[in-house]
């Protein structure tokens, strides 16, 4: 913005081209009228020598007297005050005739003698030599037309000179006040014509961009302008057009990311329960199997009382068979009782974000445990680092989501399904600030990869079912509803490492 608001405006530029274009044409209309003057007075001093010439050769012809020359001298002298210095010279150099008497008989200097053989000569004399601008004309003095000489006459050029000078004056000023109006015309002309009008259809496209409502520009400035404000309205309409479609678009596909995002919790939800099912069915399908067989033992045990054969070592046998029950009994019904309870507590989590307080490493071992069914189908272990001390007041539900989505990317991009290896989720807390770290020593990913980890919809399994979500869940439960940050780091081969920050909220602050 601050390179175009550095640049010469439109107006300026053409005002200024346009001044440029007359002072110009100014200059030439100077040089060509001061060309022109010059031209008429040299020809009007032609004129005046030339009748001075005819005058003395001839009579000088007529008496070859010199005295007689001097006499025209001395009267032309008297009669011009423009005169300054007559002389007649022959083509030596010698002064034969002059209007200053001291001169005759001395010899003209090389420099300043000049012998015209058909043409009168004029040229200016040098400021330096006299007080004021002076003309020197020089023509030719012939007998029997041959050039003998030459008759030289010094006029004062002053008045010529002084209108010369007004003259130039004048077309100037008339010149810097034509070029002056113009400029201003212009400039009106073009302001109310372009820039205007320019103007308007900035400020409009500046409110459109803005997001705002306009109503249909009108400009009666020159056809061109009409045509730009004719296509920016239809453009307008366009855009609000393409806008509308755009929003709806936008609208449906947020729905849409609602509810993938919604299925794929669904989905873990459902993988969890499965899970813990399957965890379940092992301890309660003892606890079964052993009431079972202390049924049977109690019917044999009973039909033995009656029958009266009961003897004192059947019933320490059957004491002995209820005890070993009991106790499998009550093991299997603990172990399905404390799955139960996690698998409780995590699905009420996933399924209702509410904040309480936990102790997280016990709440990261209960996810750990909802994930075992998963976990027994691969060669991998679990390691937690974390203080059994550290209590956070948190949305667990958004954590456990978190964990489960880490570790089932490492499950299904990090390792091959017999391959041995390694997740580690390790805690700190400094600062109020918790810091949790996820890693694994899987195959890594490549930096295109890893530079859309968390981008929606992006995955590198799509032809085996990913949908591309799980990561972004991650990131927009770490910034948004933890409040919190999230980095990745990965080299190929080596494995992937996740970084994760959240504040420490005290829970008097609810």
């Amino acid at each position: 913005m601050s390179k175009i608001q550095n640049r010469v405006s439109l107006q300026k530029r053409i005002v200024i081209m346009i001044t440029g274009v007359t002072v110009l044409m100014l200059s030439v209309m100077m040089a060509v009228d001061s060309v022109s003057l010059n031209k008429s007075i040299r020809q009007a001093y032609v004129s005046q020598i030339s009748g001075m010439t005819i005058a003395i050769n001839g009579r000088y012809e007529e008496s070859r007297s010199i005295s007689d020359v001097q006499q025209i001298f001395d009267y032309i002298k008297y009669k011009n005050d423009k005169v300054l210095e007559l002389k007649m010279y022959n083509e030596q150099g010698e002064i034969l005739a002059s209007s200053r008497r001291d001169e005759i008989g001395t010899k003209l200097p090389g420099l300043k003698m000049k012998l015209p053989q058909d043409k009168p000569v004029v040229d200016r004399l040098p400021m330096e030599e006299n007080d004021k601008p002076v003309v020197r004309l020089t023509a030719p003095m012939q007998v029997d037309g041959q050039v003998v000489g030459a008759v030289e006459v010094i006029l004062d050029s002053t008045e010529e000179t002084a209108l010369l000078n007004n003259r130039t004056k004048i077309i100037f000023a008339v010149g810097i006040t034509v070029a002056v109006l113009l400029s201003a015309l212009l400039w009106l002309i073009l302001r109310r014509i372009v820039i205007i009008p320019l103007t308007k259809l900035r400020e409009a496209a500046l409110h459109v961009m803005r997001g705002g409502k306009l109503e249909k520009l009108e400009f009666y400035a020159s056809p061109e302008i009409e045509v730009v404000s004719e296509a920016f309205n239809d453009m307008v309409t366009n855009l609000e057009e393409r806008y509308e479609e755009l929003q709806q678009a936008l609208n449906t596909l947020k729905k849409t990311q609602d509810q993938l995002i919604q299925s794929e919790k669904m989905s873990a939800l459902g993988s969890l329960v499965a899970g813990v099912s399957h965890e379940i069915n092992t301890p309660i399908g003892v606890g079964v199997t052993a009431v079972s067989y202390l049924d049977q033992k109690a019917r044999f045990f009973q039909d033995l009382y009656q029958s009266g054969k009961m003897k004192k070592s059947d019933l320490e046998q059957f004491l002995s068979v209820v005890l070993e029950t009991n106790t499998m009994v009550q093991s299997n019904l603990e172990r399905a009782s404390s799955l139960i309870r996690s698998f409780k507590q995590i699905s009420s989590d996933q399924s209702v974000e509410e904040k309480r307080s936990f102790h997280l490493l016990e709440y990261l071992e209960g996810i750990v445990v909802s994930l075992k069914p998963t976990l027994k189908k691969t060669r991998l272990r679990v390691h937690i680092e974390c203080s059994d001390k550290l209590e956070l007041y948190s949305f667990p539900g958004a954590i456990s989501q978190i964990i489960t989505n880490l570790v089932m990317n490492s499950l299904n991009h990090a390792f091959e399904p017999e391959e041995e290896g390694n997740l580690t989720i390790r805690v700190e807390s400094e600062d109020r600030r918790v810091k949790l770290f996820y890693s694994d020593d899987g195959r890594g990913m490549r930096p295109d990869v890893l530079e859309k980890i968390f981008d929606p919809f992006f995955t590198t399994s799509r032809g085996k079912g990913g949908t591309g979500l799980g990561m972004n869940i991650v990131y927009n439960l770490v910034t948004q509803t933890l409040g919190g940050t999230i980095e990745c780091c990965s080299v190929v081969g080596r494995g992937s490492l996740f970084h994760i920050e959240i504040p420490v909220e005290e829970e008097s602050l609810r």
